[in-house]
This record gives C-alpha cells, sequence and structure tokens, in this order.
C-alpha cells in the first residue's frame, strides 16, 4: 500500500519557503483552536454534554444483540454516528468534557493538515480551509463532528489512497457523509471509465434525492427529534449556480489531461475525490427542488471537497484551466466577503 508522497516526492519538499509558510499555517490554526474562549460559542454545550453522556455508555444498548436484529444494528452503526461515540467515550474517561472538546478540535485541524501535506503544495488547501465559510470558522472550530468526519476521510483517502475505507469510516463519524460513500464506491468500481462512473451517480444522486424525505424518515435516526424534514437551508436558486460552479475543477479533472509529474496513484485517489465531490453536488442542486433539507445537511461538502481538488488541477498552460481556476477564486473571494459582512468570521476575534 502506498501513499501519494511514498510514489513521488512533492516538489514542495525541497522548498524551505514552502516547508516554513506550511508550518507556520498549522501553527496558527492548532495555536488559535487551543487559545479560543470557546465559551462563548453556541455548540460548546452540546458537546461538552456529547463527551460526558458518552462515558454512560448508553448509545452500546442499540448494539445489544438481544435487543436489536442485524438490520437495525447495521443501520445504527451509520445513523448512529458509533465511532463518534466510541471517540467521545475515550476522550471522556480521559480527559474533563471541556478539555476533550479542545483535543477533538485539535486533532481535526492536524489531521487535515497533514492529509493535504501529500499534495504538491499544501499551502493552497490550508489557505483554502482557513478562508472557506464552512471551513476553519465552521467544521474547525464549532461543527466537530462534521469537521472530523472531513479530516479522517481526506486523510486516509491522501495519505492511504483508500477513498472508499475513508469514507465508510467518515460515515461512522458523521451520518452525512453516507451520501459520499455511493459516490466513492462507484468510482472504485468503474476504475478509469470516468464517463460511465460519472453517469452513474448522477443518476444515483438524482434518485436519492427524490427519496430523500423518504430515507431520512426511515433513516433518520435521533435527527428525526432535532430537524423538520421541510426544513430549508439552502433558500436561493442561487446555491444551485454556486454548486454547479464548484463542480468545474472536478469534472475538468477527469477529463482533461493529466496533471505533469502527478503519479498513476494519486490520479486515480484524485479522481475518485472529484467523483465524490461531483455526486454531492448533483445530491444537492436536486435535492433543492424535492428535499430541501438534504441540500442543506449535505451541501457544505461541496465547498470543502475543493480544498484537495482546486489546487491540484492543471490550470497553468491551459485556456480552460486557466478561466476555471480563475472564476473559482473569484467566486471563494466572494463567499467570503459575503460571510465576512454576515458575521460568520466574527469568530476569528470575538475569542
Amino acid at each position: 500500500m502506498r501513499s501519494i508522497s511514498s510514489v513521488a516526492p512533492a516538489p514542495w519538499d525541497s522548498k524551505p519557503a514552502g516547508v516554513l509558510v506550511w508550518g507556520l499555517l498549522v501553527s496558527v490554526v492548532v495555536a488559535y483552536a487551543i487559545g479560543i474562549d470557546r465559551t462563548f460559542l453556541i455548540d460548546q454545550p452540546n458537546y461538552v454534554q456529547y463527551f460526558y453522556s458518552a462515558t454512560t455508555l448508553e448509545w452500546l444498548k442499540a448494539l445489544t444483540p438481544g435487543e436489536s436484529s442485524l438490520q437495525s444494528v447495521i443501520v445504527y452503526l451509520v445513523s448512529g454516528e458509533v465511532l463518534w461515540q466510541v471517540w467521545a467515550t475515550a476522550l471522556g474517561w480521559i480527559f474533563a468534557p471541556p478539555t476533550a472538546v479542545v483535543v477533538t478540535v485539535c486533532a481535526l485541524n492536524l489531521l487535515l493538515a497533514f492529509a493535504v501535506k501529500q499534495l504538491p503544495d499544501p499551502v493552497l488547501p490550508l489557505i483554502i480551509w482557513i478562508l472557506l465559510p464552512v471551513g476553519f470558522a465552521v467544521t474547525g472550530l464549532l461543527q466537530l463532528r462534521q469537521g472530523f468526519a472531513l479530516a479522517v476521510m481526506l486523510y486516509i483517502t491522501l495519505r492511504l489512497d483508500r477513498p472508499v475505507l475513508g469514507t465508510l469510516i467518515a460515515t461512522m463519524i458523521h451520518t452525512t457523509f453516507a451520501v459520499a460513500l455511493p459516490f466513492a464506491v462507484i468510482a472504485w468500481l468503474c476504475g478509469r471509465r470516468r464517463l460511465l462512473a460519472l453517469l452513474l451517480i448522477i443518476f444515483l444522486a438524482c434518485g436519492v434525492a427524490y427519496l430523500g424525505g423518504a430515507l431520512f424518515e426511515a433513516f433518520g435516526g435521533r435527527r428525526l427529534q432535532v430537524y423538520d424534514v421541510n426544513e430549508t437551508d439552502a433558500t436561493s436558486i442561487l446555491y444551485v449556480f454556486g454548486a454547479i460552479l464548484c463542480g468545474l475543477p472536478s469534472l475538468h479533472r477527469l477529463f482533461k489531461a493529466d496533471v505533469p509529474g502527478e503519479t498513476a496513484v494519486a490520479s486515480r485517489t484524485l479522481a475518485s475525490v472529484a467523483l465524490m465531490h461531483l455526486g454531492v453536488i448533483a445530491f444537492s442542486a436536486a435535492s433543492f427542488f424535492v428535499f430541501p433539507l438534504g441540500a442543506g445537511r449535505a451541501g457544505y461538502l461541496i465547498t470543502l471537497l475543493l480544498i484537495p481538488i482546486l489546487p491540484t488541477m492543471r490550470w497553468r498552460g491551459t485556456l480552460a484551466g486557466t478561466i476555471i481556476f480563475s472564476l473559482m477564486v473569484l467566486y471563494l473571494v466572494y463567499l467570503a466577503v459575503k460571510t465576512c459582512l454576515e458575521g460568520t468570521y466574527d469568530i476569528y476575534f470575538a475569542g
């Protein structure tokens, strides 16, 4: 089993300035994650309660063979987010709940940083992570289950070249990654037949979106008590256009010439991520019209999966690549400015 870095050393490894900038960004992110005053964060009490209640082991009752059918146990592995419960229990036994929260924040940000370290230039992915509205400010500091699941998925995918395994584990940390899991499987089964994989993924994504309400009612687990199936997080048609725009780098990666110097292992792994990305986009765009809750709940992956895709697309020397890269930079700047005006980035200064 070979990781991207073990096949071909990343060119930035020979550039001390690149190493220094990457290390500086990682240090700033981790230092901020440790030093921020979390008492004012709205999600803090919820996560403290997670780590406190997990140690009671009440969540294990659903896995007891005598009380549950095999089918319900399998469903609960995902809907009950069992690996998150295991993590919360282990940390809850070792640390006080507030400390366990800080450890989780540091772990997820370090996992993500070392995941993108495998890419040819890991500085840009970290900058995207810091500036994305749903990146460090939200899934890196507030919505920790989503952030932890993303970091684990990217770490296993990029370091071990196992996107299916990474997405499966992420699914048992946060349920919304179940949306991306079948897309990862299709990408693996189709191999280099990328057009076939894309067509199957889009068809499946639209079908799942159409059945989304029924699937949520059947397998939503404890979320049925929290979310209204008719709740809408994506309220503008601009959401759909933005999602489609975010799919352009993945389409470019799949159907344009391979990036010079990129190994076959890296190309295959990143193609799988691109297919998952396009599947999530198709699901979210279709859900906007037939299952709005699905569009909002899985929609954060639309921009987060740009972290490994956008910096590794071949944009220099190709007209299409340059146009797509420029459009995405403008779009991400627009999102950053819009989010700044809305106050989401206040978390960077309120602590």
